[in-house]
C-alpha cells in the first residue's frame, strides 16, 4: 500500500527564494502547498488538512502572527512553525 504524503502548507511572501528547501521536502515525501500571503494561507488551511504549517513572520498585509492566530481559529491542533 503506497504511504500517504505529509502535507506542509508553507507562507511566506519570498516563497521563490526558497524552492531549495521545497524541493528537498519533496523529494524526502512530503506534499508541500504554497502561499505568497497570509489571507491566502489562511484559505488553504481552512480548505484542506495539514500536518504542519510553515509561517514567514514579515509578510506584507496579515503578518506572520496574524496569520498563525487566523488558522488556529478553524484548525486549533495544527502545529505552526514560525
Amino acid at each position: 500500500m503506497a504511504e500517504t504524503k505529509k502535507k506542509i502548507l508553507w507562507a511566506d511572501d519570498e516563497i521563490d527564494l526558497l524552492e531549495a528547501h521545497v524541493l528537498f521536502l519533496d523529494q524526502h515525501g512530503y506534499e508541500v502547498t504554497r502561499a505568497t500571503n497570509g489571507e491566502d494561507a489562511v484559505k488553504c488551511a481552512q480548505a484542506e488538512a495539514f500536518d504542519v504549517v510553515l509561517l514567514d513572520e514579515h509578510m506584507p498585509g496579515m503578518d506572520g502572527l496574524e496569520t498563525a492566530i487566523k488558522v488556529k481559529e478553524s484548525r486549533p491542533d495544527i502545529p505552526i512553525i514560525m
